[in-house]
This record gives C-alpha cells, structure tokens and sequence, in this order.
C-alpha cells in the first residue's frame, strides 16, 4: 500500500513544483519590469490608466461574483471560461414553457437528450445533454452544489421550476479540476431565487389545439414570496404544472408505425391474436375476406384441424404473398394481419408537478458570519403507456425433445430461453388450441447453466406444443408506466469573511470562506401494468377447461378472471441518495502590478448510495412486457481537495502596449474514491486583452474525467432481447444479459478551447451595444462506459473456446448450442471501450440598441440575439484500436445508436428580436418579440450503421439502385442452394418465386433529413401605474423598481424588483398595478418535424423536436 501512495504524492509534487515555476516566472518578469521603471507623471488625460499601484477605477466600484468554471470571484465583465447566462427573463423569451422546452431550444444542447417526448423507454425526466455525447457527461448544479441522479447516472432537469430561477450559467467546455466527476462536456448550473421582496402570484394556460396536434391543455401557477432586511432574507415558492397527453395518432408523422409513404419501412408488428407462423386466423375480418365458414367467429374452433396449413379457418397473412399450400383461397390485407401500435401509444406522456421550495440566510455579525440555509421538495406524476403486450420470448424452456414431424432430436441445452425462436408455444391440450397435430413435444429439463432462467419456465415432460404462436394482450389494453418520483433537498451551512482580522494582515479583508452540507435524495415507484405473469400464464396453457384456461387464439376472449390473473401490475422501488460536506476558502495573497494574485482552496466529501429492488416476480426472470432484472444495489465515498489560483500579469492599472490585461489560471483537483482509487486533473487557461476591454481572447488546456457511476458498476443482470443477423443460424433475436462491472475505471477527456469576445462599440460609437463572441473547443474522450453493440459483438468475436464453449471479446461472450449452433445468450456488462473525438464552434451576437441614441427621444429599446453551435466533427471509436466512424452530420446520437436517438447536425441555432417601450408613457410595460429556433439537415438511415449501408450476405449490387421502394419483404435461401428467395413485397415488386422477378437489395440507402424551422411570437404588457403621491423608502425594497437594491453599506443587493406605487387596496388600480399579461404562440407556422426513418419510435428525433405543433398560450401575473 506504502508504494502506490509514494508514486501518486511523487507525482502530485512534481505538477505542483512546475507550477511554482509557472507562475514564478511571469512574476519575476513583472517585478523587474517594475523595479526598471521610472515613477510615471502625473495623469493628464482622461483616458490614462492610474498610476500604478492606485486601483482602478471599474476596481474600485464594481462587486466581483462567482461565475461558473472557478471558484475565484471575478468583477471582469468577461471570463476566461466560455459561459452563457440565462436569465429569468432570456429563458421566457425563448418560448420556454418547460424545462424539457429549454433543453430543445438551447443550441449548445444537441444529440442524445432524454425529453418528455420519450415514451417507449422514458420515465418522464428530461436530461441535458451538451455536446450531445450522454447526459452523463454534463454536470448539473443547484447553486454550484451536486443533485441526487434520477436513476443511476444523471439530473432530472423537471425538477427545476421555471418561475424559481434566477439565471442558468451553462459553461460550454470541461471543469473536472474545478467541480470533479462529470464535467466533460460543460457544467449546467442553475441558480434559484434567494433574495425577493413581496409577493408574486402567476397563472398560465396553453394548449396545443389550433395546430395540427389534438387538444394538450398545460397548466402553471406558482406563488413566490419573499421578506427581509439588510440582514435576514426569506423566500418561500409553491408551484404547480400539469399537462395532459398527445397520442402517437393526433399526429400525421406519427400516426401509423407504417412509414412506408415517408419512405420508411414498415414497423408495424405480426404480433395479433390468431397467428401462427406465417399463418393468420380470418376470424373477425371484413368481406371480401370473410367465408362462411368464419363468418362470426372470434376464435377458431377447438381442435378442429391438424395444423395451420390444413385449417379453413387460417390462410396467408398478406394479400401480396403466394398460398403456401396452393389453394388459392381469400387471404387478409396486411391492415388487417399486422398490429399499428400508434393507433394505441402516447407521443407524450400526460405529467404532474408539484414544487415546495423555501430559502433562508440571515448575517449574524454583519458580513464575518452568515448563516444559510434551504428546503426544496420535489413530486412528479408521470403517466406513460406502451403497446399491449407482445407474448415473446417464449415462456417454455426444456433440456430438448423431439420434432414430431421428422423425429430429429434437439441438441441438449438447446432450449434454456424458449422453445419457439419466435412467438410462444402453446401446449396441444390447451382447451382453446384449433389443432390436434403437435409440431414439437419437450423432453422437459432445464439447463444447470442458466438455472435462474430456466428451472422455473421448464416444460412438463413429454408436452406436446403447437409452436410460433403469436399473441398481443389487446384485451388488457395499454401497458401503463405509472412513476411517482419524490425528490428531498436540504443545504445548510455558514459563511464569513475575514476582514475582522485586516490590522493583521491586510489581504485578510479579501479572504471569504464557506462551510456548507447538503442532503439530497431521489425516491421513486414504479407501477408497470398490462405485463404477463409467466407462473399463471403457463398454468392457464396447460388447462383443459374452457372456463379457466388462456385463450391465445381468439380476439379478447378470455374471461375477467382469467385476465386478472394472467395480466399483473409489477412495481419496483428506486432510491438515490447523496450527501454533500464541503469548505472552501477564497481571497488575494498578494498584489502585483498587474493586481492580485487570487487564489481558492478547499475540499468535498461526497457520499453516494443507490438501490433498485424489483418485485419478485421481475427479479424471477417471470414476466413478459417489461424488462425482467435483478436488485442493484451500491454505495460509495469520495474525497477531493482542490486549489485554484489567477495571476495577474498585467492588468488596467500597469501595462504594455499589446498586453492591456494578462491573465494565467491554474487548477486542479485530485479524488479518491473508494471503489476504484484517485484520479488528478490539471487546467491551464489564459485571459488576454491586447488592447483595451472591448477585446477579450481566452484558451484552456483542461483534463476532465467521468467516475464510473454505480448503476454501471453495481447493476444485477438484465434481460433485453435485441435484432440481431448471426453469420451461423438463422436466428434474429436472441437473450442479451446486461450487468454491471466493478473493475471499471474513470472515462478520461482531453480537452482545449480557445475563443474571443468582442464589444467594438468602445472604439466606434456606432456599434455600441454590440457584443460578438466566438469560441472553439475540442474534446477527446477516452474509455467510454457503455455496453458492447451485439452485433458488433457477434461480428467480431473470437472462435469459441474448447473448453468453456465462449465466443469472447474482451469481458462479452456469446454462448452457444455447441460449435456453430444457436445462441443461447449475449453476456454484456458494461466496459471501458469507446472513444469520440468531438470539435465544435459556439456562436453568439448581441445587439441592445437604445433609441435615444439617435437623438429623436427615447422610443424604446430593441434587443436582438444570434446564438448558434456549429458541430465541426464527431468521430466515433466503438472499441479500442477499432476503426473510427463519421457521425456528424447523422442521426444516431454517437455511442447510443438508434435508441439513444438524437441527430448530431452540423449547426443548430436561434435567433430574436425584442422591444422594450420607453419608461415614462404607457409603452413602457410593452415587451414583445420573435424567435426563430433552427435545427439543420442531417442524414439517416431506415437501418442505421455507422458505415451508412449494411451489405446483405449473398446479394448482388441493387438492379434498380434503390431499396426504397422495397415496402416489406423475407429473406430465405432457395433450398440446396446459396440463391436468395425474396417473397414480393407489399407492391407486388420482387422475388424469385415462380411468377415473381427477383430483387436483390442491398441494404437502405440514407436520406436526407430536411432542417426544423419554428417561429414563435410573445407579447407582454406590464400595467405600470404612477404613484399617487410620495412615498418613504423602506429598508431593503426597490423603490425603482430595479433589480438591484442599494443597502446601506452601499453594496448591491440582488433582489427582485416590487411594486412602486400604493393605492386603496380594494381600488381597481390597486389590483391592476403590477400585473404583466402574456400571450404567446410557439411555432406559429405549425410545423410538423421532419421525419426520421431511423427513429426509434413516432417517427422523428424525439430529442430534437417535438409532435406539439402550434402551441398558445395566455398567463397573468401579479405583484404586490
């Protein structure tokens, strides 16, 4: 143990001692530079600096405050770190109505977020992305502290209220050496309400129903309020949000899983009550399709027939396909042999808030002792649904048995995970089976090396089945997500500076510190309903009375009974709890003639727990319609130290021509972690101004790290069964095991940024009010925690070996039924594998132009915005030393694949316009203006790979050059041959089938995506009423209505802005005074987003867009 520690402090001391040097050297420079010059004359002009040593002028007046990426307070109007400030007002002005609306509408935050638009594998949080790597690479803050994660990894932005905020600071570049884990991408710190002044009262309505989707009524109310003195502050907020639900079929894009006229592919599902194999039951269809022999008929006769080929109650699934058995009898459409699950499925799920919120600080002893403290609780209702239950994997496991129609023998251990490759068996006595004929009878057994899977599915000896049955629990209805989260926050703690003992010291009356504790904890119940209790399915198959057995052939047969015992409600509890211990001191240690040399030190302790306990029945592997998993559960602690410190080489008060301000920063944060050991990370960052102010250049070297989070190192195995292509069978779907891996180690980035702010109106009067800014940045993320692609896996893995019988790539397997045989399963857990090499551009203009400028009066002031992300390029790395892929430009959201969904276009940008009416008339209250929101072209691809196409084995280049057209067609294999037999499609194209024309296609081409363009409109009107007469100021209130209360120190005190006038309060004036009126419509133009052939659901890029359509919407304010 003595060694380890030897070579991490040898270490440690060496990036400290180059520091020294670092920082040494300028500082000589300086100091001989100063101990050479001559004393300066006296100043003649009004533009000459100070002399030196005497403090600047904007010094001298203006409050230094911490900005987000230091923990060194500043008063320079810009930082070396690229940063963007939201406030209350620029995030209203967006057309935010939610915290999922900010995520969509802010340019930096691209690619793979989760949003309230995901249904089918959401859970109703939204999770920011930056960058559009993972939300898990964004660090998100309340008030510069650390959140509990929904779930295992990430921030629920939901439980951030709107009418709470007081500005987001959103730093677009690494800060590991400043706040630790997480901060890869860039931080999101959101700064809540501390100081306020009366109260606040708000309501709004909107609805989504004058566009092209049905009605989605939202509504918000909140309650802000607020006392104090130059001493104690106290705010209190309760709000509320509720919205209802859009349904995938409100919408035309989304409306039917048949995208086929988009130029998709067709995802509805075979999956429908009656099927078997690749025959359909014409019980239930209209004429012509109807014979009379069905005519009426629900389900098909008991034991009536063989099999499925002989029965007159079956015939082929699809018009377009040939009679398998010749008889050319009517066969059903495919409206009517497939299932649309759209018709069903919310696009949206229907959501409730709740918020309760209180702050608190009070100065004990003036400003050397404050102490603070807050209270924040958070409840979530969420109400999702996905398609009634498809009844696969089969629910049948045995050791093997036997093919009653040609008596071949199955190998042994060929069955651990379902008998049927496809559907589910049914036993032939199963009271409501139409068939006599068994296609298979199970020897029973179960494998012993799968025994947590298998035993208790096992087939009862000598069972005979009908097999590749399909059945969808359309008489159960929905399969409803019902998540509760509640969410306990509570921050505490002191703080002070140390002026008391300046007579000491001098540069004590710099020094500010702050000892603080924060508890946060995430609770959460999950009620899944609409899902297959396998136990009582199994037994409800095998039993031969009418009256209590399943029927897996009819059209909602089953009686209630039956129902409420085959169909069951699971419910999983989830809890993640972190508790934060932190001090930090920050001041000047010296001056120069640059100015101070600051610095900031501290450290943090935090500690982490998470469990996720499943039912018994899930944790079982019993259930059908939801994943089945086992308990995770795991805790661990960490400690860091880190220091902070900025170096004034030259600055106002002495300088240089071509070195007006000279900035060096450095930082560093070393961590320990209990589970997997330390990691150190270095900053190095440089603030220039060449000139004067007006011109800001910065660049940073920054090392970020990602811990592994403890759902990736603590997680127990879960099922998933993905689409796969195996080169040695013909199987398509096969068991994936998911589970975490405690020998993981941090993800590291490497990362540099340099950029520029410019304010030209300081050198041409013309310009004022102009601020342009620019800054590049790129990121090389290494050992990315995710789980290996099981294609990829299957494609790459190594032989098997002769003695465990794996297929493996790094710490995946593949099992198999012997040499070459079926896959039994794809073991995953999570690893180190990935790599992306991201370059972006960040974008902004601002122009305030103040009409009096022109010298005709003032007629008000506009403000217009330009700001825009412009990705460069994103290169994916899936596994060490692999090969490097292209996805900027694609839709895929980068080591997630199709179903982390999101499209990494080249640019994404918004640009406003907003006036503000003059003070002094009736216009003053007026603030209205525009938004346009872009999102640009990408490609994508209906089968998405990194490569664009996937090559079908054994097919010829494409004849037509088009797969397009192709709306649905099976793959086989011509028997005794190696010719691919290609069954027409639905337009009748293709095949090789006697009176068809063979096709051979080779894989989807990609498609453009066109870009995303919305309009949206606001109008405010405040009702500002004069005084009726003068009024005394009181002690801490805004009496011009400003944001910034001038206490009797004569410092600045950020407080929201109060009432300015007083009336009889029962006077219509007084009700009127202080009320704001708001009317705003978001995509005015009703846009419906592009459509996205490679989505996973709903047909566009859910993390990019949403199926709202035009939304209006009217809300009222009052202040008193």
């Amino acid at each position: 143990m003595e060694k380890p520690m030897t070579r991490n402090v040898q270490k440690t001391l060496g990036i400290r001692v180059a520091l020294a040097a670092a920082v040494a050297f300028p500082l000589i420079i300086a100091m001989s530079a100063r101990a050479q010059e001559p004393a300066p004359p006296p100043p003649t002009g009004t533009n000459v600096a100070p002399a030196a040593g005497a403090p600047a002028a904007t010094e001298a007046t203006a409050e230094r405050v911490i900005v987000t990426g230091s923990n060194i307070p500043t008063a320079e109007e810009v930082g070396p770190n690229p940063v963007d400030t939201y406030r209350r007002d620029d995030i209203t002005r967006l057309g935010v109505r939610t915290p999922t609306d900010l995520v969509l509408r802010i340019p930096a935050s691209t690619g793979s977020n989760t949003t309230e638009n995901n249904t089918n594998g959401g859970d109703g949080s939204t999770r920011i992305s930056l960058r559009g790597i993972d939300p898990k690479e964004t660090l998100v803050l309340q008030d510069g502290r650390r959140l509990a994660a929904a779930g295992t990894s990430s921030i629920d932005f939901n439980r951030f209220p709107l009418g709470l905020i007081d500005h987001i600071d959103i730093l677009k570049d690494g800060a590991s050496p400043v706040y630790g884990t997480e901060a890869v991408a860039g931080v999101v710190n959101v700064f809540l309400i501390h100081r306020f002044r009366g109260l606040e009262v708000y309501a709004s309505y909107g609805n989504t129903n004058l566009g092209f989707a049905n009605d989605r009524g939202e509504e918000t109310g909140y309650l802000l309020a607020g006392t104090g003195d130059d001493k104690t502050n106290i705010v209190v907020y309760a709000g509320i949000y509720n919205a209802s639900a859009i349904y995938s079929r409100d919408s035309d894009i989304s409306h039917d899983a048949d995208k086929n006229s988009f130029g998709g592919f067709d995802g509805r599902s075979g999956n429908y009550p009656g099927r078997v194999t690749s025959r359909g039951f014409l019980g239930g269809a209209k004429q012509p399709f109807k014979s009379a022999t069905v005519d009426g008929l629900r389900s098909p006769t008991p034991h009536s027939s063989a099999n499925q080929f002989t029965s007159t109650e079956y015939t082929n699934r699809f018009s377009d396909a040939p009679p398998s058995d010749g008889v050319g009898r009517g066969a059903m459409p495919s409206e009517r042999s497939l299932f649309n699950f759209a018709d069903l499925t919310p696009s949206i799920a229907a959501t409730d808030r709740e918020y309760l919120y209180g702050s608190f600080d009070r100065d004990i002893c003036d400003k050397y002792l404050t102490v603070f403290a807050d209270f924040e609780y958070f409840r979530q209702f969420w109400d999702g649904g996905l398609a009634p239950t498809p009844f696969v994997p089969d629910i049948w496991t045995d050791l093997g048995g036997s093919n009653s129609q040609n008596g071949v023998f199955q190998t042994l251990g060929s069955h651990p995970f379902g008998i049927s490759s496809s559907g589910f068996s049914v036993p032939t006595q199963n009271a409501f089976n139409p068939f006599t004929q068994a296609d298979y009878t199970s020897n029973g057994g179960f494998s012993t090396s799968f025994p947590s899977f298998s035993q208790q599915s096992a087939a009862p000896p000598g069972t005979e089945f009908t097999t590749g049955v399909r059945y969808r629990s359309l008489e159960a209805g929905l399969r409803t997500l019902k998540i509760k989260t509640d969410n306990y926050l509570f921050t505490a703690g002191l703080k002070g500076n140390l002026g008391e003992f300046a007579n000491a010291w001098d540069q004590l009356k710099t020094w500010e510190w702050e000892a603080g504790f924060r508890y946060n904890e995430s609770y959460r119940t999950i009620r899944f309903g609409g899902i297959v209790n396998n136990y009582a399915l199994r037994n409800r198959l095998l039993d031969t009375d009418p009256a209590t057995a399943f029927n897996p052939f009819g059209i909602s047969q089953n009686s209630r009974q039956v129902k409420n015992e085959v169909f069951v409600t699971t419910h999983e509890i989830e809890d993640s709890v972190l508790h934060t211990e932190d001090f930090t001191l920050r001041g000047d240690l010296f001056n120069l003639p640059g100015g101070a040399v600051r610095f900031a030190i501290g450290g943090v302790h935090l500690g982490n727990t998470f469990f996720d306990q499943p039912d018994s029945l899930t944790s079982a592997g019993q259930t059908t319609g939801a994943t089945n998993f086992q308990q995770t559960r795991g805790s661990r602690d960490s400690w860091s130290i880190f220091q902070e410190v900025r170096v004034p080489v030259t600055g106002p008060t002495w300088n240089f021509p071509g070195a007006y301000s000279l900035e060096l920063g450095y930082a560093e944060r070393e961590e320990w972690y209990s589970d997997f050991g330390d990691t150190q990370r270095p900053k190095f960052d440089v603030r220039w101004q060449p000139i004067d102010q007006s011109l800001t250049l910065r660049a940073a070297y920054i090392e970020a790290f990602h811990a592994p989070s403890l759902g990736e190192l603590f997680s127990g195995a879960s099922q998933t069964f993905p689409i796969i292509s195996d080169p040695f069978t013909s199987e398509i779907q096969v068991l994936q095991i998911i589970q975490g891996n405690r020998h993981l180690q941090p993800e590291i980035a490497y990362e540099y940024t340099y950029g520029g702010v410019l304010t030209p109106g300081k050198w041409w009067s013309p310009l004022q009010g102009l601020t342009l800014s620019a800054d590049f940045i790129h990121i090389d993320l290494r050992g990315f925690t995710t789980v290996l692609d099981p294609q990829f896996l299957i494609d790459h893995a190594g032989p098997q070996d002769p003695v465990t019988g794996f297929q493996t790539l790094g710490v995946s397997t593949i099992t198999r039924a012997g040499p070459n045989g079926e896959i039994l399963q794809l073991f995953t857990p999570f690893q180190n594998l990935g790599r992306e090499i991201l370059s972006a551009w960040d974008f902004e203009a601002v122009e305030i132009f103040d009409t009096s400028r022109l010298g005709h009066g003032d007629w008000g002031t506009f403000t217009a915005t330009w700001n825009e992300t412009y990705m460069a390029d994103v290169d994916i790395q899936t596994v060490p030393n692999g090969k490097r892929f292209t996805a900027v430009g694609k839709f895929g959201g980068g080591f997630q694949g199709v179903n982390g969904g999101g499209s990494y276009t080249h640019n994404r940008w918004y640009a406003s316009i907003f006036y503000d009416g003059p003070s002094g008339s009736w216009m003053q209250g007026i603030d209205a203006g525009a938004v346009v929101h872009y999102v640009g072209q990408y490609w994508d691809n209906a089968k998405f790979t990194f490569d664009d196409l996937r090559t079908r084995p054994g097919f010829a280049p494409d004849l037509f050059g088009n797969c397009t057209g192709l709306s649905r067609f099976l793959v086989d294999f011509v028997p005794g041959t190696t010719t691919p037999a290609v069954f027409p499609n639905a337009n009748g194209k293709g095949g090789n089938i006697p009176g068809y024309t063979f096709v051979p296609c080779q894989g989807t081409f990609d498609r453009k995506v066109r870009e995303f363009v919305t309009f949206d409109l606001i109008v405010n009107y405040t009702f500002n009423l004069p005084p009726p007469a003068a009024q005394n100021e009181v002690a801490g209130y805004a009496k011009d209505g400003g944001k910034n209360v001038k206490m009797k120190d004569g410092k600045e005190k950020n407080v929201m802005p109060v009432s300015t006038a007083e009336y009889n309060p029962c006077g219509w004036r007084a009700w009127l005074n202080n009320v704001t009126l708001t009317v705003g419509v978001d995509n005015v133009t009703d846009e419906q987003p592009p459509f996205v052939a490679a989505a996973f659901e709903n047909g566009y890029d859910q993390q990019t867009a949403n199926v709202k359509g035009r939304l209006w919407y009217v809300g009222i304010k009052k202040r008193f």
